[in-house]
């Protein structure tokens, strides 16, 4: 059987684990299983077609329940990646590769375009409806974010922060259009290094700061505000690719 290997707090002083409570750390495991196995068909681990391990070893290799696991594989199901078979097991798809999912990957000008007409009017249902778990793992994410220490981790820790603002809506049709936003950019940046121009220091605190005013906003109730900063901050990102 294949034997993947994830790092633990010990061995990476820069990984944040999210609060060990309830929908917050089964949402945090569900991402870290999900990464480490698409990660894992990416490198070709389990071969072209190959069986990956069964729900029972999944749960006893990432430390976590087989109900995880299942959200965590419906996720890679999704995107093409893997096939499962009743009886037989769960199996690479035929045409997994990385940047091939099946789905279409659309210009980055396209998608900032799409999130400005619906991300800032969700402000007021967070508002309405996020959890004091949402709102830890928001601060999760932002910590993860002030923490990056290449363009991969930067990269990731802003998808996942801007997707769990979403979810925290309580929307399943935008929370699963803002999932193929995420997974456009991904499939887009996958294999590659995500240079930058900017040292990422600098990148990284100019974005830890704007969003931790969006995420402070949101907690204060401030919905106003928290749509000011969610267009301005899209705007921002819209204008600088644009010009790029």
């Amino acid at each position: 059987m294949t034997k993947l290997t994830r790092p633990t707090p010990a061995d990476d002083a820069t990984m944040v684990v999210a609060p060990k409570s309830g929908r917050a750390r089964a949402e945090a495991d569900r991402r870290r299983i999900f990464e480490g196995l698409r990660d894992a068909i990416a490198a070709g681990t389990f071969g072209r077609s190959g069986r990956l391990p069964t729900e029972r070893a999944l749960a006893e290799q990432f430390a976590t329940n087989r109900n995880t696991i299942r959200k965590a594989l419906d996720d890679l199901a999704a995107l093409g990646l893997i096939e499962r078979h009743v009886g037989r097991g769960t199996f690479v798809a035929d045409d997994a590769a990385p940047g091939d999912s099946g789905a279409p990957d659309y210009p980055l000008t396209e998608l900032l375009e799409a999130r400005l007409l619906f991300e800032p009017h969700l402000a007021a249902l967070v508002v309405e409806r996020a959890t004091d778990e949402d709102f830890a793992l928001m601060e999760a994410y932002l910590a993860e974010l002030r923490g990056a220490k290449s363009w991969a981790e930067f990269k990731e820790a802003k998808y996942c922060l801007h997707l769990m603002i979403v979810r925290s809506a309580g929307n399943s049709f935008l929370t699963a259009m803002f999932e193929q936003i995420i997974e456009s950019r991904r499939r887009a940046m996958w294999g590659r290094p995500g240079d930058h121009p900017a040292p990422i220091a600098e990148v990284r605190e100019v974005a830890a700061s704007v969003n931790g005013a969006i995420v402070a906003a949101l907690r204060a109730g401030e919905v106003e505000r928290a749509r000011e900063l969610i267009r301005r901050y899209l705007l921002d990102v819209l204008s600088t690719t644009s010009q790029s």
